[in-house]
């Protein structure tokens, strides 16, 4: 195979078979890069070629992986004169047409022809070769990597003798589940004809720079520096690959060199299992490698993406292997003692943003739900922290509703800038971490309060400052809508919600997912308030005082299903309760508990607005633990003649 040569997909799989080796990430494309490709298909004529990309290989030799268990498999490949390669840029479009030619060649029966040959040919020739007892694959990945089974079993859909009941799914594997899927959904009306049209454009007509390395080239070096198109490597790739080369550097005995590789894929592997767990929810690799970092090693904030530097530029390093000095030297102890942390943390950190999966106790899941949905800010890492800890039940619900408070208070109260404090709340993880300055779970439950609205004799030290948060809403009603135009409506509404369920000791009646949506807080007196009812309610009020009324917190109410629009303009009675069509009864009086307590009122007046608005403000008052003076006057309805009881 000659270097740096276009060839079609049939001349580079002529009598050759490819390896994603372990260092290497899994299948990354997504429906984006799916569609450049299919377009790139599509607008490709019978007689014209395209240029599809850069394929950079490793020539492996037999006598190079006699002594390597994964490949046992496939050594009577050799003997059948196939040569064998690793792929070392390009694995994703060459998984990708893998793909898509097994799903084209599915829609053939085994003794039909496509293009003028049998599909028992070209099954042999891009697919998998058999003889006997032996079973092996032109393409596909190097055994024991997460993605091998999910990719011979799901994908190609072959037996396998070694896979689980159910292959590990990750990240990766439910790329290229989406992948099959995609190409099916666009096989699916396509005729015989059409069909080997397109087969005969993806071996014959797409074009691959075909660049085999040179044996003196270092190919962890070569993987790092090459530049992958369409989707780049992440950092936590990026990092597998130094850290399984690094391994090829250190001095220990080769048995123990090799187990250490074989934890770094173990390792990897769990990440990307637990980083995809949550399909519809799936977390971001590089933020887990940063919170990881802070945890760990430290919190930088000097440069950008320095976590990344660190560990790739500064830690990490084949010349801090190399070094004598062993005080810089990374060993095997090091590499071991790090993927451990990360092996323990993946799951943790899963559980942080998926505290429903785990068997916490049930008060900590519910408080962690609430720091999601309030959002977690920089007490990520110390969350992750305390749970690798396993800390006791008590403290860690005491830990959770002190960070739910700050950020409470902080962010959407006082409107504080976003990144207030996250140097501290990182630091304070680190130490936590790492058993520094005395760090107990005590001292940073204290903190956190004190920083929260903690003063003494002579000073108020907190960050939380009901005043701001009393000129934020009045700005809001000269700007834009009050109220209604509050980032914390949702969430105070939604735990306002929650405190009348427990009142009633009843069952949800509204998720959070349903709140999230935009339609999920409407106005009682409606923002279209044309209908005479409304009129009369309003009657004697100017532009600017119906502005204030329609915005104010106690007009606003969380509800179970979006209502049509005409309905919400309707009279309050009717809004309350009305019969359907069924002959059912619609409105207030059987939607959420918040529409509930609504539909106990006869009818709905300014007066009735500040009575409400007043009852919402103490139950912040007493959910929060903080006090609001003047109550009227920050709902900005002063102007209502009503005297109202607290």
């Amino acid at each position: 195979m000659a270097n740096n040569e276009l060839k079609t997909l049939a001349e580079i799989f002529n009598q050759s078979f490819f390896r994603i080796p372990d260092y290497q990430r899994g299948y990354a494309w997504e429906l984006e890069q799916l569609e450049d490709f299919w377009e790139d298909l599509e607008n490709l004529r019978e007689d014209s070629n395209h240029y599809t990309g850069l394929i950079t290989v490793e020539n492996i030799k037999k006598e190079d992986v006699e002594r390597i268990e994964k490949w046992q498999d496939d050594l009577w490949m050799f003997t059948k004169g196939f040569k064998a390669y690793y792929v070392i840029d390009g694995q994703q479009r060459l998984t990708t047409v893998i793909i898509l030619l097994n799903a084209v060649l599915n829609r053939f029966n085994d003794d039909e022809e496509i293009n003028f040959e049998e599909k028992r040919d070209l099954v042999k020739k891009f697919l998998f070769q058999k003889s006997g007892n032996y079973h092996s694959y032109v393409f596909g990945y190097e055994k024991d990597n997460p993605s091998d089974e999910f990719f011979k079993t799901k994908i190609l859909q072959q037996f396998s003798v070694t896979a689980d009941s159910v292959p590990e799914e990750t990240l990766y594997t439910a790329n290229l589940k989406r992948a099959k899927e995609y190409f099916e959904k666009k096989l699916k009306n396509l005729t015989k004809e059409q069909l080997g049209l397109l087969f005969s454009k993806v071996t014959n007509n797409l074009k691959f720079n075909l660049y085999e390395i040179d044996e003196e080239l270092d190919v962890f070096v070569t993987f790092e520096t090459m530049n992958n198109r369409g989707k780049p490597l992440s950092k936590l790739e990026l990092l597998k690959n130094r850290l399984i080369y690094l391994t090829t550097l250190l001095p220990d005995e080769e048995n123990d060199r090799v187990k250490l590789r074989r934890d770094i894929n173990e390792v990897w592997k769990k990440i990307y299992e637990y980083l995809g767990k949550n399909k519809s929810k799936p977390l971001d690799d590089d933020t887990f490698l940063k919170n990881h970092w802070i945890m760990y090693f430290k919190y930088d904030r000097s440069k950008s993406e320095a976590y990344a530097d660190f560990l790739l530029n500064e830690y990490f390093t084949p010349k801090n292997v190399l070094r004598k000095d062993r005080e810089t030297t990374i060993s095997f102890t090091e590499i071991k003692t790090y993927i451990d942390s990360i092996h323990t943390s993946i799951k943790n950190w899963f559980y942080v943003f998926n505290p429903q999966y785990s068997s916490l106790d049930n008060k900590v899941k519910e408080w962690l739900l609430k720091l999601n949905r309030l959002g977690l800010g920089a007490f990520a890492p110390l969350i992750l922290v305390t749970l690798n800890k396993e800390i006791d039940a008590k403290k860690l619900i005491k830990l959770l509703k002190n960070m739910e408070r700050f950020q409470f208070l902080v962010f959407r109260l006082t409107r504080r800038a976003s990144n207030t404090q996250n140097s501290h709340f990182y630091r304070l993880a680190n130490d936590y971490h790492n058993d520094k300055n005395e760090i107990t779970i005590e001292r940073i439950i204290d903190n956190i309060a004190w920083l929260t609205d903690g003063e003494d004799e002579e000073y108020y030290h907190g960050w939380y400052d009901v005043e701001k948060f009393e000129d934020y809403i009045a700005d809001q009603f000269r700007k834009e809508n009050g109220f209604y135009s509050w980032n914390g409506l949702k969430y105070f509404l939604y735990e306002y919600e929650i405190y009348l369920k427990e009142q009633a000791d009843g069952e949800t009646k509204v998720s959070w997912e349903s709140i999230a949506k935009k339609d999920s807080i409407e106005h009682i007196l409606p923002q279209e308030s044309s209908e005479e009812c409304w009129q009369k309610v309003l009657k004697g009020y100017s532009k600017k005082q119906k502005h204030q009324l329609l915005h104010s917190l106690g007009n606003l109410v969380v509800i179970s299903q979006s209502k049509n629009s005409s309905l919400q303009n309707k009279c309050f009675n009717f809004k309350k309760k009305h019969k359907g069509q069924d002959e059912r009864l619609y409105g207030y009086v059987n939607g959420s508990y918040s529409e509930i307590a609504v539909a106990q009122y006869i009818d709905w007046t300014p007066e009735h607005i500040v009575e409400r608005g007043i009852r919402l403000l103490e139950f912040m008052e007493h959910r929060w633990d903080i006090e609001i003076e003047e109550k009227q006057k920050i709902l900005h309805l002063e102007f209502v003649n009503v005297s109202v009881s607290s």
